[in-house]
């Protein structure tokens, strides 16, 4: 690894100096995070310690590492699938341990680089690094001497939120300061903007920004109406899973719809003039042009420069001293290039930020007051421009009735708002999901308010459903059951407005919101009223989703039909319910099938299995108690056959969790004392159980092993305190004793020598003890 030329300060000198040391000690699993925003600095430093600390293991007397052997590595992180313990694992695998005199030298350390590139991908591999370095627990054996990971300063505040476990375990945290470096290359040459006729070619000559923020002056006040189509209802909340039940399967609902991604900067909610927040947008706008333009291939092209060539005939609106009409037309413009990204799928925090900032100007500007320009003469240069613009920037015409309703306006503005709260990146300067859902829901408010009798209905309609998915989202974090019933009035206010004749999609949309703030609230206190209040509102929804045009809507609301019923028998208990939970759970499934959406199908078939289970437990006569135990174990055989093609992660339920369910719907026919005439029927479930509750054992061996840890490690690690995967091993233990001895109880001494044989080896010690 070459060391690139970087002028290094001396306080930097200084960190280093201390990171170096601390390195040098060589003690057992230190985990050192570096912070560094200078790519430029980050190389220098890291090819720096990585050759000196391998001169000085080389030139040691006592020689404990060989020549040929490194006592520093630098790996680079893989981020397509940016697991560092596999990078490591995957780097010993091909550079054995030497022997050292009989015994294993010590591992060498590593530095971890390429962290900064995760910005650039999506939230879910993003989310997948945060994940793998929680994981640090069942790693520890790649740590037994130094571990570096090099990170910008974002990732290490999204480290310390969001993998608290890897935090935890560090031993220092050293952050570099930014060194000053040239100015890279120019865009190109352009004329001089402030009297150019034709702004299609515009560039910058490296000065374009003090240019542009000098033209930012104050302008004359005045308003003007405007209009683009208002952003699309958010989408539907669906309902959070139900705790686990001991030693009883428990169905779960759907999972969570996606979330925008990308890290960025996020607004203040602080008051500020125009002009302030004109020169503030103008910043935004050339960081994030700067940003793409210095992506690697990433060609610029006249789409890249447009909001530049906005923002260069604002601050000519504003040298003219233009009307307000024209400087909210080009500021809605400005916004709609964002709003459109944001449409098209990059709602990264940076495009959010910039369309708020855009819409706040375009709303001040309405607002302002325009008496004092009604009688202004509009000069032959500003109605230049102002043709101008209209031609070149915008599709819309320039009369007054063009822009938006302000109440659409500020619609739009909350549903950006809620958006950036979804932001999952956990940067430095993140949003605050908690300020932005606030923010949000005045809007949604404050939009209502400015809406009479004589508004479109749609508008409302959008409003209120928008307003509940809002306060929704803000009982996660705060007052839940007071923002939840908030929830609950903006629905029903909705469907006040809806016609499901004339717009069933959008009518059941909003009744499948509202059954879904039901179930949340039946959660916290009330349980049997406001899950009966969650059934009628999700059957109301079913009347309207067609299963023709809208399979998965459609079924995705008779799945949580389903959950609900379900839900409701554990407080009422109900052969009826069940079987109306079941109804519905296999009505899901003909359209929720393995080919089309195989997660979806796996979780809905594990809900069918769960029903089937309660029910059979229900039922007194034999012959429906053993059909019951019986189907549920078909529905579960087919959930986890669906989930064995798919990676866990694509799953929203716990399949050891699942296959615990199915031994011990194996073990109740076995063990019921109807069962006992039949000796083969009952020994075969004995074993089937027997078989599945070892399975999950050994998947959770296999599972460690996949985290690089060697066989013999995995029979004393121990896994976090609230860890699923423990808690599902454990469940497994303790159905395995119950199953040796039904063998035993059933077939005698034979029988329990025969379970013994099928237990591995690694498990007896443990098995026998709890024996």
């Amino acid at each position: 690894m070459s060391i690139p030329s970087q002028k290094v300060s001396s306080s930097n000198k200084q960190i280093y100096q201390r990171l170096k040391q601390a390195i040098d000690l060589n003690l057992r699993r230190q985990i050192f995070i570096a912070a560094c925003d200078d790519l430029c600095l980050r190389d220098c430093l890291a090819a720096r310690l990585q050759a000196e600390l391998a001169a000085e293991g080389a030139d040691s007397i006592s020689r404990p590492y060989p020549i040929d052997y490194p006592r520093f590595v630098s790996l680079e992180l893989d981020v397509s699938e940016p697991n560092p313990w596999d990078s490591i694992a995957a780097w010993l695998t091909q550079h054995p341990l030497p022997r050292n005199g009989g015994s294993y030298s010590r591992l060498p350390g590593f530095q971890i680089l390429g962290a900064e590139h995760l910005t650039r991908h999506s939230p879910a591999v993003q989310w997948s690094f945060l994940s793998y370095l929680r994981d640090i627990e069942a790693n520890l054996q790649m740590c037994e001497s130094t571990l570096l990971l090099w990170v910008s300063r974002p990732w290490l505040s999204s480290i310390e939120q969001s993998a608290p476990e890897f935090w935890q375990w560090r031993t220092g945290v050293f952050e570099f300061e930014g060194e000053p470096t040239p100015a890279k290359g120019d865009f190109g040459h352009s004329e001089d903007f402030g009297h150019s006729e034709n702004f299609g070619n515009l560039r910058d000559n490296g000065d374009y920004g003090d240019q542009l923020l000098k033209y930012l002056k104050s302008s004359e006040e005045s308003s003007i109406p405007d209009s683009p189509s208002p952003i699309p209802d958010s989408p539907s909340p669906i309902p959070d899973s139900p705790s686990p039940i001991p030693d009883s399967p428990s169905p779960i609902p759907d999972s969570p719809s996606p979330i925008p991604d990308s890290p960025s900067p996020i607004p203040d909610s602080e008051p500020a003039t125009t002009d302030s927040k004109s020169v503030e947008l103008a910043d935004l706008v050339l960081a994030a042009a700067s940003q793409e333009l210095e992506v690697e291939d990433n060609p610029a092209s006249e789409d890249n420069f447009l909001p530049l060539q906005t923002l260069q005939y604002i601050a000519l609106l504003q040298e003219h001293e233009c009307c307000s009409e024209a400087l909210a037309l080009a500021y809605h413009s400005l916004g709609n290039y964002y709003r459109d990204r944001i449409l098209g799928g990059d709602s990264s925090p940076q495009n959010l930020t910039i369309a708020i900032r855009a819409i706040e100007q375009v709303i001040a500007y309405l607002e302002l007051d325009d008496n004092s320009q009604e009688n202004q003469p509009l000069t032959e240069e500003c109605a230049r421009l102002i043709s101008q613009l209209t031609q070149n920037l915008t599709q819309y015409a320039e009369e007054s009735h063009s822009l938006p309703p302000i109440s659409d306006l500020i619609n739009d503005l909350g549903t950006f708002y809620w958006m950036l709260s979804r932001d999952r990146t956990q940067q430095h300067n993140a949003a605050d999901p908690v300020s932005c859902l606030e923010r949000s829901i005045a809007l949604y408010l404050e939009g209502l308010n400015r809406t009479d009798a004589d508004s479109a209905p749609q508008t409302r309609v959008r409003l209120n459903k928008n307003l509940g998915i809002a306060s929704a989202d803000l009982a996660r974090y705060q007052d839940k059951t007071e923002n939840l019933q908030q929830a609950v009035a903006a629905y029903q206010q909705a469907l006040l407005d809806l016609d499901p004749a004339a717009e069933p999609q959008q009518y059941a949309a909003a009744q499948n919101n509202l059954a879904t703030a039901y179930w949340n609230l039946a959660q916290d206190g009330q349980p049997i009223v406001y899950l009966k209040s969650a059934i009628a509102a999700y059957t109301q929804a079913l009347c309207c989703y067609s299963p023709d045009r809208e399979p998965l809507n459609y079924a995705g609301v008779q799945n949580n039909l389903g959950t609900a019923c379900w839900n409701l028998a554990q407080h009422e208990p109900s052969e009826l319910l069940l079987v109306r939970a079941i109804d519905a759970y296999r009505e899901a499934l003909k359209y929720r099938t393995r080919e089309l959406v195989p997660a979806a199908a796996a979780a809905t078939y594990n809900n069918l299995g769960t029903a089937y289970w309660h029910l059979g437990n229900q039922f007194q006569q034999k012959q429906a108690r053993t059909e019951s135990l019986q189907q549920a174990i078909t529905a579960y055989e087919a959930a986890l056959d669906i989930a064995g093609q798919l990676d866990r992660t694509q799953l929203s339920f716990d399949t050891w969790a699942a296959r615990n369910n199915l031994g011990l719907a194996h073990y109740q026919l076995a063990t019921d004392l109807d069962f006992g005439t039949n000796k083969a029927a009952q020994t075969s479930h004995l074993e089937a159980a027997l078989h599945h509750q070892l399975q999950v054992c050994a998947e959770w061996g296999q599972h460690l092993n996949d985290k690089g840890l060697t066989y013999g490690d995995k029979l004393n690690l121990q896994a976090p305190p609230n860890s699923q995967a423990a808690d599902s091993r454990q469940t497994a233990l303790s159905y395995i004793v119950k199953t040796i001895r039904a063998f035993y109880s059933e077939c005698g001494l034979q029988g329990q020598n025969l379970a013994l044989s099928k237990v591995p080896g690694d498990l007896l010690p443990e098995i026998l003890r709890r024996l």
